[in-house]
């Protein structure tokens, strides 16, 4: 599989923002302590990595396991833009609910959007992820007691819905181009792990 220069400079542009922010960083590390706490850096960056690795690979495996049994007319009628504001509501639910980290429901994210999930019901699913966290909630109140916890539930109910919603009526056709780049990454990714060449 080919890609053009244009889609590998798109591709790239992440992973050179990222390698310049990573070299900046070490420039400082070895301004203030030399060497060692660059190389001390690294390896406890390597360390992350290895311990990650594994969720990756699962989380991945996953996603790419619903990508192949997925109902694709069912997720357009629940999650796509024919299902109106409940589209928003349902991924706000199940945003709420599912388990794991970025790991597993970023790769999810774009397996749905790429069997017809909207980009609103999508933004709802992983705002319920980050601010309803279901799993989360006894972590929450073991640390910063009930009324906090109720408290900040309370205050975050309406915007994981609301932003959904203001995404999908503001943003119709922002889907295609969201899926666009995601085929293009994954493009990317196939391109790399067979060595094709770029044209």
């Amino acid at each position: 599989m080919y890609l053009t220069v244009q889609e590998a400079l798109k591709v790239n542009k992440t992973v050179i923002g990222m390698a310049s922010v990573a070299f900046t960083m070490a420039v400082i590390a070895y301004i203030q302590g030399g060497l060692s706490m660059v190389a001390e850096g690294i390896f406890l960056g390597m360390k992350t990595l290895v311990g990650i690795f594994p969720i990756l690979i699962a989380a991945f495996a996953v996603a790419g396991l619903v990508s192949v049994l997925i109902n694709k007319d069912s997720v357009s009628k629940w999650l796509g833009s024919e299902a109106g504001w409940k589209g928003p509501f349902y991924g706000t639910v199940i945003g709420a609910m599912v388990p794991g980290g970025p790991f597993f429901f970023y790769p999810l994210m774009a397996t749905l959007i790429m069997s017809g999930a909207s980009v609103g019901t999508m933004i709802s699913f992983v705002a319920a992820k980050t601010l309803w966290n279901v799993a989360r909630l006894p972590i929450e109140i073991a640390f910063v007691g009930v009324e906090l916890t109720v408290i900040r539930f309370l205050v975050t109910v309406p915007f994981p819905v609301l932003a959904g919603t203001f995404v999908n009526v503001f943003f119709p056709n922002l889907a295609e181009k969201i899926k666009q780049d995601i085929q293009l990454l994954q493009q990317k990714k196939q391109s790399r792990n067979r060595g094709d060449s770029i044209d």
